[in-house]
């Protein structure tokens, strides 16, 4: 793995040995689509378990409006100014009580669209701008590349998940007439997503469906760069300094980490964007809000500065465990796969080396596969032959477990570790075997 890297890493292949590996010479990796496909799969599979905290958060954020309208003269009288919920626990309990599971799981369907969409660009471009902009041979990118990278990922993926993030924050804020009572911010009364797409657009086109779009930008632009810098920052920290394993307990911590300190640099304006999103519009105008600066304008003038953090225990809870889920997912897809990789050119190359196909590796059998692995080069005929006996019994020495004299396929990867060790002396010795005359090294010892 890159000490750049947001992504998981898989099972180490040590060194490649082209003979190991008969379908392309060397080991199948994790390809474009695959990586931009677990990107996106990652952080979707995770909304499931945050999108409650999000839809407290929204409403939490929205009930500054209530005040908000009605010192403004646009509630018209029909909004309360009362607080609806206490606090972030309040307001998922008061949720939960008052709409049960569906109430608190509001505006999931396109919770997972925002986040597929998003994460696609956000998450799966990261790496492929870092070997743009830095040379992993220079060292270690320093912080700026790694927020630059970032922000311009969040932007990409704030634009393409905007008009999911619109319907999600009005579906996630509406309640049934029945709870009117616990309504806050504009009441839009959608059936669905879809419902809720086609009124948007029909009401004021593409334009509506992303309104809103440039404050999105503005916070991914500031959050992701904050996010996947951190995140990187502290796997590389961890790993290299600290010696941990790479495994999903480094993705939970590096990822809580990088979700505080986003939440922090977000809050204020995702306020402003959660506003500004649940207006109520009339002629493709907000009623409330003229623009985002109009937003934070109105906000200072009624509510004051604190206002910016309105919500924060609640954002906190639901990116702090979405972005620790969605790296521990990432992490354990990307890994999974490609041992699933792993084991298929384990596969390949033990089926190779079975010339009579029985399922087991004799002495001859793994004394040709040496010879595969280890050219003769200008070696003498009985040296060679040595070498090759003795890599051999020092094969069986090591890997085969039940002592029948042969390989299984369940021994052989053993095998292969004990393989790439011969093949790497063997290497250091000789320098691949051109720099040292063949009879002054020395055989392998069993």
């Amino acid at each position: 793995m890159s000490a750049d890297s947001v992504m998981g890493g898989g099972p180490s292949t040590g060194i490649v040995i082209p003979a190991l590996y008969p379908q392309k010479g060397q080991p199948r990796k994790l390809g474009a689509a695959e990586r931009f496909g677990l990107s996106a799969l990652a952080p979707a599979v995770a909304v499931f378990f945050t999108n409650p905290f999000d839809t407290a958060k929204v409403r939490l954020q929205l009930q500054g409006q209530r005040s908000n309208t009605s010192a403004i003269g646009a509630s018209k009288g029909k909004i309360a100014s009362e607080l609806v919920y206490k606090n972030s626990f309040d307001a998922i309990y008061k949720i939960l009580k008052n709409e049960g599971i569906r109430g608190i799981q509001k505006g999931l369907f396109p919770a997972i669209l925002k986040e597929g969409s998003k994460n696609f660009f956000r998450i799966g471009m990261y790496d492929p701008i870092m070997t743009v902009i830095h040379d992993p041979a220079t060292g270690s990118s320093p912080p700026w590349k790694r927020m630059l990278a970032g922000s311009l990922c969040g932007v990409m993926g704030a634009f393409a998940c905007n008009p999911f993030e619109l319907i999600k924050t009005r579906l996630q804020s509406s309640v049934s007439p029945q709870n009117v009572q616990n309504a806050v911010g504009h009441q839009f009364q959608y059936k669905n997503t879809w419902d809720a797409i086609a009124k948007t657009y029909r009401g004021d086109g593409v334009k509506g469906l992303y309104r809103g779009s440039v404050l999105s930008m503005a916070r991914s632009f500031v959050g992701s760069g904050v996010n996947l810098a951190t995140y990187s920052m502290m796997k590389e920290y961890l790993i290299l300094k600290k010696n941990w394993k790479d495994d999903w307990v480094l993705d939970m911590i590096a990822g809580m980490t990088s979700g505080v300190m986003s939440c922090a640099a977000m809050n204020p304006i995702d306020v402003v964007r959660t506003r500004y999103y649940n207006q109520p519009y009339v002629d493709g105008k907000g009623t409330l809000y003229s623009s985002g600066g109009d937003a934070i304008k109105h906000i200072v003038k009624v509510e004051g500065l604190p206002a910016f953090y309105k919500g924060f225990t609640t954002h906190f809870l639901r990116i702090g465990p979405h972005f620790c889920l969605t790296f521990v997912f990432l992490g354990m897809f990307r890994r999974q796969l490609a041992e699933a990789y792993h084991y298929l050119d384990m596969r390949d190359s033990f089926k190779k080396f079975d010339q009579d196909g029985n399922g087991v590796l004799d002495r001859k059998e793994l004394a040709e596969a040496m010879r595969a692995v280890i050219p003769k080069s200008n070696f003498e005929d009985a040296e060679y032959e040595k070498m090759i006996l003795d890599a051999t019994m020092r094969i069986l020495a090591s890997a085969d477990t039940n002592h029948d004299s042969s390989i299984s396929f369940e021994e052989y990867p053993k095998m292969t570790e004990e393989v790439q060790k011969i093949y790497a002396e063997r290497a250091n010795a000789s320098q691949l075997f051109g720099g040292i005359r063949p009879r002054t090294m020395k055989s392998f010892g069993v």
